[in-house]
C-alpha cells in the first residue's frame, strides 16, 4: 500500500525537477531549440507531402492525362464525388497477372528474404570484426589490411562472371544464394570494425578470468554491448535489401516480393501505356507492410539504437 502510494510522489518529483531544468535553460539554448524544431516540422512536411502527391494521383479517375503540365495545374483539383478508390482494388489483379504470385505472397517474400539476407551479412561481419579487433596477431592484421587494399580497387565489370558462377552453382533462384552474403569486406565491414574498436577488451578479458569460454565471452558478455550501437547498422541493411529491387530481378526471380512487383508494375505500363493512378496505389499499399513494422517495433528501434554501454 505504501508502494502504491510513493509512487505517485516520486513521478511528481521528477517532473517538477525535469520542469526546473527546463525553466533554467539559457535564452540561447531555447533559440537553438526552438529552430531545430522548425527545421524538423518543415523536413516531416517535405516528405509528408510525397505521400499526399502519391494518394491524390491515386485516387484519380483519368489515366490518359497525367502529362507533366496535367499534374503541374491540376493535381489537386478534383471533385470528391470523382475520388476512385477502385485503384486500390485493381492493383491486386495487375500484380497476380504481372508477377504469377499475389499481393501477400510478395509480402512474405519481402520479409522473410529481407530477414535473412540482412541477419546473414550482419552477423557474419560482426563475427570477423570481433576477431580482428581483439583477436591481435599477424594473421588478423593481415586480412585486415588486405580488406583495406580490397576496397581501394575499383572492381568493375565482375557481374557476368558472378552470375555466371552462381548460376553454375545452381544458386539461382534459390535461398542458398544468401550464402554469398557471408562476405569480409565492404562498408558494412569498416562500420562494424568501428563499432568492435569503441568496446574495450578489458570486459572480455575479466569473463575469460573467470572461467568463460571465448564463445561465451562473445555472446555473454561482449555482443550485448556492441548490440546497440550494430543494430543501426541492421536497420540501415533491412530497409536496403527490402527496397532492392535489383537482386530479385537477377537472382531471385521464383520468389518476387514488394519491391519487384513494384518494378514489374512500372515496366508493363511503361510498355502497354503509363496508368499512373494505378501504379502509385500499388505504390502506397507496397510500403504498409514496413509501415506495421515500424509501428510495431519502433520503441524496440529506439532502444537498442540509443541505449548503451553495460545496462542489465
Amino acid at each position: 500500500m505504501r508502494n502504491s502510494i510513493d509512487q505517485p510522489i516520486k513521478r511528481n518529483k521528477v517532473h517538477s525537477e525535469v520542469e526546473n531544468e527546463r525553466r533554467r535553460r539559457p535564452i540561447s539554448m531555447k533559440i537553438v531549440f526552438a529552430v531545430a524544431f522548425i527545421i524538423f516540422c518543415i523536413y516531416a512536411a517535405y516528405i509528408l507531402f510525397f505521400f499526399l502527391f502519391g494518394l491524390i494521383i491515386a485516387l484519380k479517375a483519368d489515366k490518359d492525362t497525367y502529362s507533366i503540365e496535367y499534374l503541374s495545374h491540376s493535381l489537386f483539383t478534383f471533385k470528391t464525388s470523382n475520388l476512385n478508390f477502385g485503384n486500390f482494388v485493381d492493383v491486386f489483379t495487375r500484380w497476380e497477372e504481372y508477377t504469377d504470385v499475389s499481393y501477400f505472397e510478395m509480402v512474405w517474400n519481402s520479409v522473410w528474404r529481407t530477414i535473412v539476407m540482412t541477419f546473414v551479412n550482419w552477423m557474419c561481419t560482426s563475427l570477423v570484426c570481433y576477431v580482428l579487433v581483439h583477436y591481435k596477431n599477424r594473421l588478423t592484421k593481415f586480412i585486415y589490411d588486405f580488406g583495406l587494399f580490397i576496397s581501394m580497387i575499383p572492381l568493375y565489370g565482375a557481374g557476368a562472371a558472378e552470375y555466371r558462377l552462381f548460376s553454375q552453382l545452381n544458386f539461382i533462384n534459390s535461398p542458398l544464394i544468401y550464402i554469398t552474403q557471408i562476405s569480409l569486406f565492404g562498408s558494412n565491414f569498416f562500420y562494424m570494425y568501428a563499432f568492435w574498436k569503441s568496446i574495450s577488451w578489458e570486459y572480455g578479458e575479466a569473463s575469460l578470468i573467470d572461467g568463460a569460454s571465448h564463445w561465451g565471452t562473445f555472446w555473454k558478455v561482449m555482443f550485448p554491448m556492441v548490440l546497440p550501437s550494430s543494430i543501426s547498422l541492421f536497420i540501415m541493411l533491412f530497409i536496403g535489401n527490402w527496397n532492392d529491387y535489383s537482386y530479385t530481378n537477377l537472382y531471385m526471380q521464383a520468389y518476387p516480393d514488394l519491391s519487384y512487383g513494384i518494378y514489374a508494375l512500372k515496366e508493363q505500363f511503361t510498355y502497354k501505356g503509363y496508368d499512373m493512378p494505378l501504379y502509385y496505389s500499388g505504390f502506397i499499399i507496397s510500403f504498409i507492410p514496413i509501415l506495421i513494422l515500424f509501428v510495431c517495433f519502433q520503441n524496440t528501434i529506439m532502444e537498442k539504437v540509443y541505449l548503451g554501454g553495460l545496462k542489465g
